[in-house]
């Protein structure tokens, strides 16, 4: 959670959004997501990580024949930092391709904080795949895109990209607007909309609050993640919750 919540006033004419004051008198547009199928992805690791401390990141992703949408992403984007007191949120963004690099404006950004980074990769383990909603659609299919993690932190508190076993796909950029491409790739995953399964995750007025998921073979919630935005980019709020059993029956929440 960041250290001091702060929570943005509520606008005349505006019914209450995530991170409003008055956010719990009236509805939210939400959107409900499942696992979905995957479409793409390298999640086999190999040695190395890639930091955002002072670099963008990309990967390259394509989508399949007839997808035009995206649910969720998962990334191997981790990091040991606990608290956004240490290390601001970066954003996890997806852009279209123009000669083999990201372009234009982002397609649509989700705020990906330190605390989620550390709670989902177990400590920040770096070949830890952590997924992140990305409901997304109006894409073209068999078409690349690319997934891109903004610039973030300083040499000791930053986040990691672990590098997939790939010679190619990856791109780096001091300021988000030239790039050059690598010879490596990033661990990710990329899952459709399709609405099978479990509920992985909420997507609510646009990003403002977004909340994931996790299960056990059983199909019970193993652990919870919640984001809201605040007035501010640090004044944000970010919960967890790990949920144990006893057999099928609830033991605990921490």
């Amino acid at each position: 959670m960041a250290t001091a919540p702060t929570w943005q006033a509520a606008v005349a004419g505006q019914p209450p959004r995530a991170a409003h004051v008055d956010q719990l008198l009236g509805p939210h547009a939400t959107t409900v997501l499942y696992l979905g199928t995957q479409t793409d992805g390298q999640t086999t690791s190999a040695a190395g990580t890639v930091s955002t401390n002072g670099t963008w990141l990309a990967q390259q992703i394509t989508t399949a024949a007839g997808q035009t949408a995206i649910g969720s992403v998962s990334l191997a984007l981790t990091s040991t930092t606990t608290t956004g007191a240490s290390l601001a949120p970066t954003t996890v963004s997806l852009y279209a391709n123009a000669g083999g690099a990201p372009t234009g404006g982002p397609l649509i950004s989700v705020t990906y904080t330190a605390e989620y980074a550390y709670q989902a990769s177990s400590g920040g383990v770096s070949t830890t795949r952590i997924r992140i909603p990305m409901p997304v659609s109006g894409l073209t299919p068999s078409t690349t895109y690319w997934l891109v993690a903004a610039a973030a932190g300083t040499a000791g508190n930053n986040y990691v990209w672990n590098k997939s076993n790939q010679v190619a796909g990856a791109s780096t950029s001091p300021d988000g607007v030239t790039w050059t491409a690598q010879a490596y790739g990033l661990v990710y995953t990329v899952n459709d909309q399709t609405a099978a399964g479990n509920i992985r995750t909420t997507w609510a007025d646009g990003g403002a609050r977004w909340a994931m998921y996790t299960y056990n073979a059983s199909g019970l919630v193993t652990g919870y993640f919640e984001y809201t935005a605040g007035q501010t980019a640090a004044g944000y709020v970010q919960s967890s919750r790990t949920f144990t059993y006893s057999g099928n029956a609830l033991a605990s929440i921490a």
